[in-house]
């Protein structure tokens, strides 16, 4: 089986890249705030799983997936607190000092979170992609295949992005207790990629036409 790695940035991808930088830059200038600092710390990530998601396949026939990483986010501090951002680091085996691809989200909830109360579920999936012209289940069993870590990190107001901790991607399509991951998504397929099951919805099923009042 041919198998290939692409790196394939996207606009936002380069952009969290640059935002990655910022921190050095703030602390370098004296501006973190250190008691955002202090209430970043205290953010959980929780319900945190990193897996593969199929992205799609391109007109030469090479599928395409990407590690992906879905979780809450708790406040455990004693006050509410809002504009908490998350970013996601991906980075392979064989580079652990690289970012090979990033996600992030704006806010984790359109309200300030209130003492231990958790966001909603949020998934961030890399900007970055394996693709293989065979079945996207059989790159796990290729030769080449370099497992990808995930690092968490978090911000809150004028803090520095706060590390969260770190989780491998398992080697699998799809969350835990998720056979068929099927969660729409809001980007255009990257250079022409059709879209995959990581992108679309399931269609309905038709009435069957053994039963033609159904039809009618």
């Amino acid at each position: 089986m041919r198998f290939r790695r692409l790196l394939l940035p996207s606009g936002v991808g380069l952009a969290v890249l640059l935002a990655g930088l910022l921190p050095v830059a703030i602390a370098a200038s004296g501006c973190v705030n250190q008691e955002d600092n202090a209430t970043a710390s205290r953010m959980r990530l929780t319900e945190l799983v990193a897996y593969w998601a199929v992205r799609g396949r391109d007109s030469e026939g090479n599928n395409y997936i990407r590690p992906a990483v879905r979780f809450r986010v708790t406040n455990t501090n004693a006050e509410p607190v809002e504009y908490v951002q998350v970013m996601s680091v991906f980075r392979r085996e064989s580079a652990p000092d690289e970012a090979w691809g990033t996600g992030y989200v704006h806010s984790v909830a359109d309200e300030a979170l209130s003492p231990g109360e958790a966001s909603g579920e949020h998934t961030l999936r890399a900007d970055s992609n394996y693709l293989s012209q065979g079945a996207p289940e059989r790159m796990f069993e290729n030769e080449l295949w370099e497992d990808v870590e995930v690092e968490m990190f978090v911000r809150v107001g004028a803090s520095s992005w706060i590390s969260q901790g770190k989780t491998v991607a398992l080697r699998r399509l799809g969350p835990p207790g998720v056979e068929k991951y099927l969660e729409p998504i809001e980007d255009e397929p990257i250079y022409g990629i059709a879209p995959g099951p990581d992108d679309v919805q399931e269609p309905e099923p038709e009435p069957s036409p053994e039963n033609p009042s159904e039809q009618r």
